[in-house]
């Protein structure tokens, strides 16, 4: 039996509505390194704080770039 089909913008049961999944594929020892460090589980926590990060980081680099050109 196949599940009802969602509504746009409706979320998993007992999933956070600010909770996206998605589907990426990945080297094998990206994926050995990605269960190393999150530890096993919460590795989509993991993944959402290394892209908050290289964010970050992106942000600082683009405002000394603009203070260096400025």
């Amino acid at each position: 039996m196949r599940g009802r089909r969602l509504d746009p913008g409706e979320s998993y049961a007992g999933r956070r509505p600010d909770v996206v999944p998605i589907n990426c594929s990945i080297d094998r020892q990206a994926a050995d390194l990605l269960r190393q460090y999150s530890g096993g589980k919460k590795v989509g926590a993991f993944v959402s704080r290394l892209v908050f990060e290289f964010h970050a980081r992106e942000e600082q680099r683009r405002r000394v770039q603009e203070a260096l050109a400025g």
